[in-house]
Order: C-alpha cells, then sequence, then structure tokens
C-alpha cells in the first residue's frame, strides 16, 4: 500500500501538460515540445514531489554490468509512448543510462544531449563514469500490476577511481504510460565525477531531438544533489515534422566488416527505417560497391514506394556479386529521401575483403596511433567472422604500438557464446611478454581451433596500467568490430571511429577432421521450390543451425530448424497461422540472406 500512495503522489499532481511553466526551475521545450521541471522550483503547477519508491524487494536485479557496459534488452512491460512512437524494450547501461530499441556503450568523455551518435534514443538520469565492477552496485527494474509504470532503479554505484571506486550514487527512472512522463530521482549522492563528465537528459531516436537538464556543470542551478525529482514530459499536441529516412543496418546486426571468400556471391542487403514522424513515398536507396582503387564495381537502386512512421523495409540488391580478385573492397548504402532532416543516419560504409585460404583477416588499414587504459588488466579485442566454414585458427597476431616497460600481455580465443554473441567460453589463453613496439604472433596451430559456425575473438589484456600502447588505426571508415576489456567484454566505445589492429590467420581444416562434414561449406543457400505456394526446402550449408524468416518489413516471422542441412517453410508464422502471400527473407545464423516469394 506505502507503495501505491508514493505513485500516486508522483503521478498525480493535478497537473496538465498545457500548464505553463515556471520561470525558475523548468526548461525546454526541445524541438518536439518535452519540457522538464524539477522539485527545486517553487510557485509554479505541476511541480513533482521527491518520494523514493524501492524496487529492491520487488524488482528483477540486473546482472552482467561492470565497467562500461551495457545489457539487455528488458522488457518495459507496456508500450510506453516517447516523443512521436512507442517502445517496448530497454538497454541499460553501466554509466547510468537506458537505451530504447537498442543498445550502446556511452563512456567518458560523455557527450551532452541530444547527440546523434549512436546509441540514441537516450534516457540519462545520471550518465557518468560509474562502475560495477567489484562494487555493491545493483540495478532493478520492475513493472506494477497495471503495467502503466516501470521503475528502474541503480542503487549504490560508486564512480570509477584508480585504484578503487570513490562515492555512492542511488537514482531512479520512473515511466508512466498514463501522462507519458519520465521522472528521475535521486536518493543517495556523495562523491564527485572524474574527468568523463556528467550529462542529465533525454534524446529521440536519431539523436537531434532531445532535452538537457544538466551537462559537465551547467548550469549550476540544476547540480544534482539528494531528494531531487525531476520530470520530464510531452506536449499535448505538437506541430512538429520529422522527416527522416534511415539506414539501420546492412550486411549484418552491427553494419559491422566483414570477409568474403574468393568467387563465391553474396547479396548486398540493408535495412531501412522511416525514424520521422510523417509518411514517405517513392524514395531510392543504392548500393555501391568499389574496390580500393575506388573503382565502382556494382550498384544498384532500389525505389521505395512507400513506407509508413516506424516501419522498416528490408532490401536485397541486385545481382548477386562475387570476384576472383582478393583484396579491400568498401560497401556504401545510402538513402535518398528528398527533404530529409537527418543526414547522418542517411547512410552507412564499410570496408570488407575478399580472401582465399590460408588468409590473415584484418580490420585495420594503416596503423595511426596507440590506445591503453589507465587500469590493470584491460584490453582490446576483435570479433572475427570467418568466410566459410569449418575454419581453423593457426595464429592470433597484435601489434603493440609503443611501450614504456615490459607487460604481461594475456591472449585469449573467446567464443561467440556469451550474451547477445559477445565474448563467452574461452579456447586458449596464454601469456605472451611485451617489451619492444611491434607485431607479436601467438601460435596456435597445434591448438586444433576450430570454428565451425558464428564467429569468435580475439583479445588482448595488460597486466600494467597505461601500457602497452595497442596499436589502431583512427580513420575512416571502421569496421565497428573493436570491442574493448575493463573487467567486462563490450564494443569498443569508438568503434565508429577506430580499429585496433589484432588480426586472426585462418585457414582450411584438415580432412581428418571434417570426414563427416561434406565437401561444400558456405557456399550460399537455395530454396526449392522458389516461389512456393505449399513448402519451400531451404538448402543451407551443414554448418548452420538454424534459420530465421522476417516478412518484408523486417518483422520476426518464424524460427527454422535444419535438419541435414535443410530448413522446410510451409508459409506460417509462428504460432501456426497461414501468412499472406508476399515476399519473405530467411536468414542463416552466420548473416547469409535469400529472398523467399510465397505464393498461393
Amino acid at each position: 500500500m506505502a507503495l501505491l500512495l508514493i505513485l500516486i503522489q508522483i503521478t498525480g499532481s493535478g497537473f496538465t501538460q498545457s500548464d505553463t511553466p515556471a520561470d525558475r526551475g523548468a526548461g525546454g521545450p526541445d524541438d518536439y515540445g518535452y519540457r522538464w521541471i524539477d522539485s527545486d522550483t517553487t510557485g509554479a503547477p505541476g511541480i513533482p514531489t521527491y518520494g523514493w519508491i524501492d524496487i529492491s524487494g520487488i524488482g528483477t536485479e540486473v546482472t552482467g554490468l561492470g565497467d562500461d557496459n551495457w545489457v539487455g534488452p528488458f522488457p518495459i512491460g507496456f508500450d510506453f509512448p516517447y516523443y512521436w512512437y512507442t517502445v517496448s524494450d530497454f538497454w541499460i547501461g553501466s554509466n547510468g543510462y537506458i537505451s530504447f530499441g537498442e543498445g550502446g556503450l556511452l563512456a567518458p568523455t560523455f557527450p551532452g544531449i541530444p547527440n546523434s551518435g549512436p546509441p540514441n534514443n537516450v534516457v540519462a538520469p545520471w550518465m557518468a563514469d560509474l562502475t560495477f565492477d567489484e562494487t555493491p552496485g545493483i540495478c532493478y527494474y520492475w513493472t506494477n500490476a497495471a503495467q502503466d509504470t516501470c521503475i528502474i532503479a541503480y542503487h549504490d554505484v560508486p564512480f570509477w577511481g584508480y585504484p578503487s571506486p570513490t562515492g555512492n550514487n542511488t537514482f531512479e527512472i520512473i515511466l508512466t504510460k498514463a501522462d507519458s512522463s519520465i521522472i528521475f530521482q535521486y536518493n543517495t549522492q556523495e562523491g564527485a565525477p572524474g574527468g568523463g563528465g556528467m550529462t542529465v537528459g533525454i534524446e529521440n531516436i536519431s539523436g537531434t531531438v532531445g532535452l538537457e537538464y544538466y551537462h559537465n556543470g551547467a548550469p549550476a542551478n540544476n547540480s544534482v544533489h539528494e531528494s531531487l525529482a525531476v520530470r520530464f514530459y510531452p506536449p499535448d499536441s505538437t506541430t512538429y515534422e520529422a522527416h527522416d529516412i534511415a539506414v539501420q543496418k546492412m550486411m549484418n546486426d552491427i553494419s559491422g566488416g566483414f570477409f568474403l571468400y574468393n568467387n563465391d556471391s553474396t547479396d548486398f542487403w540493408a535495412v531501412v527505417k522511416n525514424t520521422g514522424n510523417q509518411p514517405e513515398a517513392g524514395f531510392d536507396v543504392f548500393c555501391l560497391v568499389r574496390d580500393a582503387s575506388n573503382t565502382i564495381l556494382f550498384t544498384d537502386t532500389i525505389t521505395v514506394s512507400s513506407l509508413d512512421p516506424g516501419d522498416v523495409d528490408s532490401l536485397v540488391f541486385a545481382p548477386s556479386w562475387g570476384t576472383s580478385s582478393n583484396g579491400l573492397y568498401s560497401l556504401e548504402v545510402q538513402s535518398l529521401l528528398s527533404g530529409d532532416m537527418v543526414q547522418p543516419n542517411d547512410s552507412i560504409y564499410v570496408q570488407f575483403r575478399v580472401v582465399t585460404y590460408p588468409a590473415e583477416l584484418q580490420y585495420e588499414n594503416v596503423i595511426h596511433t596507440g590506445f591503453a587504459w589507465n587500469g590493470v588488466n584491460s584490453g582490446y579485442g576483435a570479433k572475427f567472422v570467418p568466410p566459410q566454414y569449418p575454419t581453423q585458427l593457426s595464429t592470433a597476431r597484435f601489434n603493440v604500438n609503443s611501450t614504456t616497460a615490459s607487460a604481461n600481455i594475456t591472449v585469449q580465443i573467446i567464443d561467440d557464446d556469451g550474451p547477445n554473441n559477445g565474448p563467452g567460453t574461452i579456447l586458449y589463453q596464454t601469456v605472451t611478454l611485451v617489451a619492444v613496439e611491434g607485431w607479436y604472433d601467438v601460435d596456435v596451430s597445434g591448438e586444433n581451433i576450430i570454428i565451425d559456425d558464428g564467429a569468435f575473438y580475439i583479445g588482448c589484456m595488460s597486466d600494467m596500467p597505461s601500457n602497452p600502447y595497442f596499436a589502431f588505426d583512427t580513420l575512416f571508415p571502421s569496421s565497428r568490430q573493436t570491442w574493448e576489456y575493463t573487467g567486462v567484454w563490450a564494443p569498443y566505445r569508438d568503434k565508429e571511429t577506430d580499429d585496433v589492429a589484432i588480426h586472426a590467420v585462418i585457414g582450411e581444416v584438415g580432412i581428418d577432421e571434417t570426414e563427416n562434414i561434406g565437401p561444400a561449406q558456405g557456399r550460399g543457400i537455395i530454396a526449392s521450390p522458389n516461389p512456393f505456394s505449399r513448402v519451400t526446402a531451404i538448402t543451407v550449408p551443414s554448418y548452420c543451425r538454424k534459420m530465421v524468416v522476417y516478412d518484408a518489413a523486417g518483422r520476426l516471422i518464424r524460427h527454422l530448424k535444419v535438419n541435414n542441412g535443410i530448413a522446410a517453410w510451409n508459409g506460417r508464422d509462428e504460432n501456426g497461422r497461414l501468412l499472406n502471400q508476399g515476399i519473405y527473407f530467411g536468414m542463416t545464423d552466420d548473416d547469409k540472406l535469400i529472398k523467399l516469394i510465397y505464393v498461393k
């Protein structure tokens, strides 16, 4: 009952969104119309009343948070209205923020709000350099039985510090469906953020519209303190129009660098989304491939007839492409909506390499600089998806840009069986002494490390703070495949710009080790019949274990089992309902794609 009374006190103040905001202690609007008002305000309607809601005894404890990482997704429990759309799940960042829809790492130095760099859709009550690593910090989330209130609470989380964390912070986010409001509440606040600064505020799906409450000491009147409540609320109505078609991803979920095998054919694909609030019609999306000399080798343009706000479209460019020339290539997909208001998400650019075995997989082109963490047992890693399976790893290679003293580097080969296909099981580990700059090779040819599906990671961690400096390429473009280790693994905070110089030397597996696998691996997928009316048999490489089917809007339709290299689909969804005829897409667990045409 006490919990219910507190909720009523916060959300039932009699405030309506058309009330005039206070002259002091209130802010906004942003371009869409969101405003904020805090409990320090006096003499104005709609002032939130601080009333801490303790969910530690009823909420779900969030596991996996460490130093500079994020976990999720977690269900809100209802469709929460946010800007001109609704959101239903969220990711939790260890540094005091959540993001809707997609996760991503925000770490020092923290940007202001809004910020178009990923992740977007950020709600930040206390975005600062916090840590859960070997601290009493705990995070919980909870949705009430009425499914109209969701709370995310951080308890006893200190600031990161070396050699040990400092301070203590307890704060929470309250999402309320009834009035679409977001409330930040601050219980305990001890100590001050470190050099990375601090940001408080909210932003939209593209990171171009948002409302900032506080950033790096300004404004001084908005300094966060104990027993403070800050309420963000949308307008009753808005005239704001957002025209925005985003290229959401291409070739894989992170639009990351990839590898193709010489003479293998591939279908270039992308997903576009209407992230604005206006229906769009008759816009083009083009795909372009160039070689290292900038010669155009492939181009295709698809016209999207219409796309409503929030809808997505999956595009497969034609024809299939392959080459007999090894080397570096670039792929670009760009939307060409006239009047698009958000240029940063109009295109995605990535490089890929065509190889034959044995092959050296790498992402950097030229080494420009080096980076090191100022904590012990920290380092960097890279994710690799082989172009064929099975693949045997023979050498892990990394580059040291500079060093000030001898250091022990722990080198790990890691499976992708962790959360969200992140680093999981350590397949091999050794320690290499680093004394001078240059390349270091770890011979694992005798360890029989065979990759049958998915990806693997190579990680390098130093036992010394600020030494050595691992080599990086910091020039455009990046592969987005670099990871960081600061007690837990996470995609590298600057993965949009930087590539670590870590290589994987791989090759074919000996015949004695694959005698039961079959003669052809990773050479594409075939559906027959296609088009089909009753059932289609999708032949996949023998290493594939599963397949998923999406509709043309990118919605997940069906999970298929692979038996003896074949996945059968009968045109029905997960619940056995017969689907409408149309175009669907099957995707294997290594991101190979096939268009399926279902007719009745």
